[in-house]
């Protein structure tokens, strides 16, 4: 990973965990407020998809693997096409597997979500 890539990852981590904070904090503000202490709770609900999000992010760094891959392999020919052409298909093979990933990740983040605040769409 470049520098850049480095500094770049370090802020996004920074901007998760700032909305975390933001997210704890407006929960309490309410739950004292209310009296009513299930907002702090639901604030974990919300922590709990932040940090699915954030932990999600090898998906997206495969994916960006492999379009760099294929726009390297139309620049060569012969035996390093071939072994490109390999590392493509590992690749390949690495990305259908996260797409069951992301559909387990999907269902983690609705699923918390309903769990932390289902019952309060009756009230709306």
């Amino acid at each position: 990973m470049t520098e850049e890539g480095s500094r770049a990852l370090r802020r996004v981590v920074r901007g998760f965990m700032l909305a975390s904070l933001l997210c704890v904090a407006a929960s309490i503000w309410l739950s004292l407020a209310t009296g009513d202490w299930t907002w702090f709770a639901r604030s974990g609900a919300l922590l709990t998809a932040l940090g699915l999000v954030l932990a999600s992010r090898k998906v997206l760094i495969a994916r960006a693997d492999l379009l760099a891959l294929l726009s390297d392999m139309e620049k060569v020919d012969g035996a390093e096409r071939t072994a490109r052409l390999a590392s493509f298909k590992r690749l390949q093979r690495d990305i259908d597997r996260q797409v069951m990933e992301r559909a387990g990740f999907a269902l983690l983040v609705v699923g918390t979500l309903i769990w932390g605040f289902g019952d309060l769409i009756g009230r709306i």
